[in-house]
């Protein structure tokens, strides 16, 4: 007898298996692709964009102008490159534009589509906020009442992820974009602010140039490479796209393996008497342990190399994917072959070692057991349960079913947990960030305006209310703010994590997400550095305010003087809940309480598509997991089928006994995905906040629920009706054939 002819004839009459089998593996593992390839094609891209257009390791600003001979004096001294880049913010129309003047050295823009300015009457524009608002080239567009034609697009390294304000959460490029123009018509503008940017070399003294600059300048503000969220967020969530991919590899993935292995395991079990008849025939343990591991080889090879063929022809398209947050980048997506390989090798490899365990289980058992069909001694006892109990057949056969094969039953389980988990997962991250827009605004207080001077004053002609506000640093060099204000200021809400009122005279306390970043705690002495003066003062955190949004140190001003080596009696920013006419050359940044909510919608639209994914393979996962589940229950139970029928029992009543047996489970299943997913979402939350984002709490709409029960219902029972036909395929000679009683 040759045993390589059982392999067709087995894949057909267990086609359904061996299909549902592979669409699990491919689904579960193109998660894994999606991450990595949009990971590795953004941090490719950055790296290269970044070296090319001569990103910037810091910009600073400083109280008194730098003349042009210093500033070269300066990088010769220090052995830096130092440039000055001048800017000028024009709102038109609710619409801000941040019009630069040309660097040579430092943070260069580069042309990606159309051509630079060469008139006055052109300009050239970031290219996310032309893409956004519909933009074409050679549209005309109005700025301080003048029209100017668009005659290309262009990016910056330092902005391609397009913060407004440094201190924003998200990106804006629906109410904020980047402009370049001729030299004579930036001129023509009038005042314009001033900031400078720096590039240091493998001997530059970096320290030695900071303090110079302080000492005859005054800096207003450093803002290192590695604190800039514009920068960092580029590579550092093309890292968290990577992180997640292997965490994705580690859980659904080699979940749904197990899941497939605990079935290969009980099919291999199932064929005990042909395995038994093969061993009396005198084939070997290895021959036979080799034999039934081809048969498990089949969905871990046909998966992987199925899922490869699809992620190289997709890689592109997902690849763009990762690129929502970020201005529209060239990226070229690859799937590294390594991973390729990966793919396939190990749900293979775990799927012939379910199976090899599988068959040496077996075969140390007696060979008439095994040709008897009874080697397996816990399943003669799951059919004697309840047998001396008067209750119902139904019952009684759905209790023998569940309690006496665990396995099986962990099977179905796993498959209407994991739909469930991974489509309300998707949804919790989509109601969260949209729930947070209106619950941010809220802790951050009640002003709508909030300008950072350029210029430190003691007299306050502009009305609303005035604040000190500096940057610090802990020891490892990570940026906080701090905030010098009054208790009465009618904008701020001071509010405690217990929800009681704190006074900003009783000493410096934290906002909850620097707690959060930093792990101080109430009572605990930190040290924080000036990063203008290098300075360093240790506090003792006097309390917690709850306030998810900020980072920062807030107490009165006279500590915050103390603190900054500020003068007591100067502010330099001022909050609102009205427009304030002060002149733009005064203002360093300005920022509305509402962009925290129009950065929450903007990140939830595009996020939708990336939801419909998520769900769409939840949908599939479920499916197939629960029908490959199931299958096995009704090919295990192919005896009892026939027996049914012997019996008079119709096709909708043994429907109902066999298909409805695990209809506990289904709930089951779902109430246990509830509390993973908010495990899974805020521990996800959480890594955003090393990521330079607000923390972001757990929200999840009821209509998420509904939706998510109701797809995961819709997958289960849609499962369940593409088995009537499997059950109504058994014939009744079935029983009559079993023999093993």
């Amino acid at each position: 007898m040759k045993l390589n002819r059982r392999y067709i004839r087995s894949i057909k009459e267990n086609s359904s298996f061996y299909l549902s089998s592979t669409v699990l593996t491919v689904v579960t593992l193109l998660l894994y692709f999606l991450f990595n390839i949009a990971g590795n094609a953004i941090l490719t891209f950055s790296v290269d964009f970044y070296e090319r257009n001569k990103i910037e390791d810091a910009h600073f600003g400083t109280y008194m102008e730098i003349p042009k001979e210093e500033l070269s004096e300066l990088a010769d001294t220090y052995d830096i490159t130092l440039e000055e880049q001048r800017y000028i913010n024009i709102e038109t129309k609710g619409v801000t534009a941040r019009i630069f003047d040309r660097t040579l050295t430092v943070d260069l823009y580069e042309i990606t589509q159309g051509k630079d300015v060469a008139d006055d009457d052109e300009i050239v524009l970031s290219e996310g906020y032309a893409v956004e608002n519909s933009i074409k080239i050679g549209d005309n567009m109005n700025i301080a009442g003048k029209e100017y034609t668009v005659a290309g697009f262009m990016q910056r390294p330092d902005y391609l992820y397009m913060l407004e304000s440094e201190d924003d959460s998200y990106k804006n490029i629906s109410t904020f974009y980047l402009c370049y123009m001729t030299d004579r018509e930036f001129e023509s503008l009038g005042d314009t602010g001033c900031q400078y940017l720096v590039r240091y070399h493998s001997d530059s003294d970096v320290m030695g140039f900071r303090k110079a600059v302080h000492e005859r300048y005054y800096m207003r503000s450093y803002s290192a490479a590695q604190e800039n969220p514009r920068i960092t967020m580029v590579e550092q969530q093309a890292q968290m796209f990577i992180v997640m991919a292997y965490v994705l590899l580690c859980i659904l993935p080699l979940v749904a393996v197990v899941l497939i292995s605990i079935i290969i395991s009980r099919k291999v079990k199932s064929e005990q008497r042909m395995i038994g008849t093969l061993s009396a025939l005198g084939y070997k343990k290895g021959r036979l342990m080799l034999h039934y591991a081809g048969f498990a080889a089949i969905p871990g090879l046909v998966g992987g190399v199925l899922t490869a063929v699809i992620s190289v022809a997709a890689a592109q398209p997902m690849s763009e994917l990762g690129l929502q947050d970020y201005e529209p980048m060239r990226v070229t997506g690859h799937l590294d072959p390594l991973d390729a390989v990966l793919g396939v090798v190990i749900p293979t490899t775990l799927y012939v070692i379910a199976a090899l365990l599988s068959v040496r289980k077996l075969l140390k058992q007696d060979t008439v057991l095994l040709l008897n069909g009874n080697a397996d001694g816990g399943k003669k006892k799951g059919k004697r349960m309840l047998a001396g109990r008067k209750i119902s057949f139904h019952i009684k056969f759905a209790l023998r079913s569940l309690l006496g094969n665990p396995m099986r039953s962990f099977v179905v389980l796993l498959g209407v947990f994991l739909g469930c988990f991974i489509m309300l997962l998707g949804q919790a991250f989509f109601d969260s960030i949209d729930h947070m827009g209106n619950t941010a605004v809220e802790e951050m207080g009640s002003y709508e305006h909030q300008y950072i001077l350029n210029e430190m004053l003691t007299e306050n002609p502009y009305g609303g209310e005035t604040m000190l506000v500096s940057a610090m640093e802990d020891a490892d060099g990570s940026k906080l703010s701090v905030i010098g204000t009054a208790d009465s200021n009618p904008y701020l809400n001071l509010v405690g994590k217990d929800g009681n009122s704190i006074s900003m005279e009783d000493g410096y306390y934290i906002t909850s997400l620097t707690q959060i970043t930093f792990g101080w705690q109430v009572g605990d002495r930190v040290t924080v550095y000036n990063p203008l003066s290098l300075e360093k003062k240790e506090i003792r955190i006097a309390g917690i305010i709850r306030n998810n949004v900020q980072k920062s140190i807030i107490t009165s001003k006279a500590l915050a003087a103390e603190l900054t080596g500020l003068d007591e009696g100067s502010f330099n920013c001022i909050v609102s809940d009205r427009i304030l006419s002060i002149p733009e050359a005064k203002i360093a940044q300005e920022s509305k309480r509402s962009d925290i909510t129009d950065q929450a919608k903007t990140m939830t639209k595009q996020m939708d598509f990336l939801l419909q994914i998520i769900i769409g393979l939840g949908v599939i996962i479920c499916i197939a997991a629960v029908y490959v589940a199931v299958n096995m229950l009704v090919t295990e139970s192919r005896s009892n089928i026939s027996m049914l029928k012997v019996l008079g029992y119709r096709d909708r009543q043994i429907n109902k006994i066999v298909l409805g047996v695990h209809h506990v489970l289904f709930p089951i299943g779902i109430l246990l995905s509830v509390p993973c997913v908010y495990a899974a979402a805020n521990a996800f939350f959480l890594l955003m906040v090393d990521y330079g984002v607000m923390l972001i709490d757990t929200y999840i709409e009821p209509k998420s629920y509904l939706v998510s029960i109701l797809l995961t219902a819709g997958c289960y029972f849609g499962s369940l009706w593409l088995l009537r036909l499997k059950v109504k395929k058994v014939n009744m000679i079935e029983s009559l054939k079993d023999n093993r009683e």
